[in-house]
């Protein structure tokens, strides 16, 4: 989830981020992800207010700091409210399990993820890609390192 994908940023990050903020339109959910937080320290989650029929879908967030990838941080964040997925249903890919497994997309926007992949192994284990990026989810045989 969303969630997982900020945590990743504040503990890589945490001692560059001064401040941040912001609330996303993470698609497949009807709630607002409203987040805020001053170094490791953050707060947010899916909060009870819902996005009103008439209002715009607007994601928007700031942070604050030193040394940070603006477009690494644009990118993760812009991947959990894009309409369009790279990877249909049924496609094989590699999940980031803490090392990358063979799998396949059982379904897109599942509770807030971009993917549920069911992992090539003897238990069929179902897992979240929280993000459609190559940190959690690729193409099989990519040489891309975990970032």
């Amino acid at each position: 989830m969303l969630e997982k994908w900020v945590q990743r940023l504040i503990m890589d990050d945490g001692a560059n981020l001064y401040r941040y903020k912001g609330v996303i339109a993470v698609k497949g959910m009807d709630n607002k992800f409203v987040f805020q937080g001053v170094g490791m320290l953050f707060s947010g989650g899916c909060s009870n207010a819902k996005w009103g029929e008439d209002e715009v879908r607007e994601s928007r967030f700031v942070f604050i700091g030193k040394n940070l990838d603006k477009e690494f941080y644009k990118d993760g964040f812009m991947a959990c409210c894009e309409d369009t997925l790279r990877f249909e249903v049924g496609t094989l890919v590699e999940v980031n399990v803490g090392t990358y497994k063979s799998g396949k997309v059982l379904k897109q926007w599942d509770e807030g993820n971009a993917y549920r992949v069911e992992v090539d192994n003897e238990m069929k284990t179902n897992v979240w890609a929280p993000v459609d990026n190559d940190v959690y989810i690729r193409l099989p045989g990519s040489d891309k390192s975990i970032a």
